[in-house]
C-alpha cells in the first residue's frame, strides 16, 4: 500500500541565501531512498503558502525517509518547518 506525505506551510517561509543548495540536497536524498515514488513542491501564488507532498510504497519507507531527513548534516537542512504534516493512504493512482 503506498502512501503520501502531505506537509504544508500557511505561511511563507524565511529562506537563507543558500536555500537552493539546501532543496537540491534534500531533493537528492529522497530520489535516492528505497520506496520513493514521486515527489511535488506546490506554491499558491497569491499567499505563497507552500505544500510538499512525496509518495512512497510503504508507510515503512516514509518512516526511513523521515529518519534519513532528520539525520542530513546541519549545513544542508533548510531550516523550515511545516505548519502541519499529514499522512494520506494512495488509493488510486492516475
Amino acid at each position: 500500500m503506498s502512501v503520501a506525505r502531505v506537509a504544508t506551510w500557511d505561511e511563507p517561509p524565511d529562506l537563507r541565501d543558500d536555500d537552493d543548495r539546501r532543496a537540491k540536497s534534500l531533493y537528492d536524498l529522497l530520489q535516492s531512498l528505497p520506496g520513493f515514488i514521486a515527489g511535488y513542491y506546490l506554491r499558491e501564488p497569491t499567499t505563497g503558502s507552500l505544500m510538499s507532498v512525496t509518495v512512497w510504497e510503504s508507510e515503512e519507507a516514509l518512516e526511513a525517509a523521515e529518519h534519513a531527513v532528520q539525520e542530513r548534516p546541519v549545513s544542508d537542512q533548510r531550516g523550515i518547518r511545516p505548519s502541519r504534516i499529514e499522512r494520506w493512504v494512495v488509493d488510486a493512482s492516475l
